[in-house]
């Protein structure tokens, strides 16, 4: 009984793994690409006593 609880819960993590939605099987179209982060000047810091 201890061994199909084992098989029954393995076989739903591996379903659950192969019918998630990846987009690679789902025909949906792929996230566009990100922009690139803006480029900022440094700030000079005092040293603190």
């Amino acid at each position: 009984m201890k061994a199909l609880r084992i098989l029954t819960i393995a076989s739903a993590a591996v379903a659950t793994v192969l019918l998630s939605s990846c987009g690679c099987c789902t025909g949906e179209a792929a996230a566009p690409p990100l922009r690139p982060l803006p480029q900022f000047a440094d700030i000079p810091v005092a040293p603190t006593k």
